[in-house]
């Protein structure tokens, strides 16, 4: 039962999303709230669903598992605010601000989750540097923000999401290169699919962060927007496995 529910949460979810997108793309702000908002609580229920089924029935999920719930949550918090603000564009700044400190707290909820489970830390942490080096440099040059302290938060939150990739990586790096064991196959497929989807997840950000810079396309949004979501969807499957 559950890998069937897990398909159709998934299958729906996409299907929402691609319906948000269309809804943004001709400013059907208020049903494109509507969608986001079920499409988030798809990836949510994935998540969930994913923890609770890995753990059994009579054991509590993991406590990166619980991070990483708590994370998707986060994140479905910050879409409805971010989708919001163009249905209250009075309230624009703060629905962005606000959502944005979501999506933040939701990083460092997936950090919490990587960090501890990373078999290789030194190895996450020279790629969560080198990552988020590379990152800032190639991006916050083009940001458009009205202040220093804008550039610094910018800054300190891709850093964070590079952080995440860097480490959900290295994990996966490390059960690839560890003797086979028998739960290693399992391990490898949700550390790949942690770490495909945070590359995802970050990939997103940096189109948003471009496009925000000037480039101003709304195919790069579409394109950001559907990437975040498969990340976001990456990030709840993988703890399915």
């Amino acid at each position: 039962m559950a890998p069937l529910l897990l398909v159709t949460l998934a299958t729906v979810g996409g299907i929402l999303q691609a319906c948000f997108v269309r809804a943004d793309r001709v400013g059907a702000y208020r049903r494109a709230a509507v969608l986001k908002g079920l499409a988030a609580l798809a990836f949510v229920l994935v998540g969930a669903t994913g923890a609770t089924g890995a753990a059994g029935m009579a054991e509590a999920p993991r406590p990166e598992a619980v991070a990483i719930c708590l994370g998707l949550a986060l994140g479905a918090v910050g879409d409805v605010l971010h989708a919001l603000r163009f249905v209250w564009p009075v309230r624009k700044r703060l629905l962005f601000n606000v959502g944005a400190a979501s999506f933040l707290l939701g990083h460092l909820a997936y950090l919490a989750a990587v960090v501890p489970a990373c078999a290789a830390p030194a190895w996450g942490l020279a790629a969560s540097c080198t990552l988020a080096t590379a990152v800032d440099v190639a991006v916050l040059p083009r940001l458009g923000v009205q202040s220093r302290a804008e550039l610094v938060a910018g800054g300190a939150y891709l850093a964070v999401t590079s952080a995440v990739v860097g480490f959900a990586v290295a994990g996966a790096a490390a059960v690839a290169l560890a003797p086979t064991a028998p739960t290693a196959f399992a391990r490898l497929v949700s550390g790949v699919t942690l770490a495909v989807g945070t590359a995802a997840f970050l990939s997103s950000d940096v189109m948003l962060a471009i496009n925000f810079g000037g480039v101003n396309s709304r195919r790069l949004r579409a394109t950001s927007l559907g990437t975040y979501y498969a990340g976001q969807m990456l990030i709840a499957l993988s703890l399915a496995v």
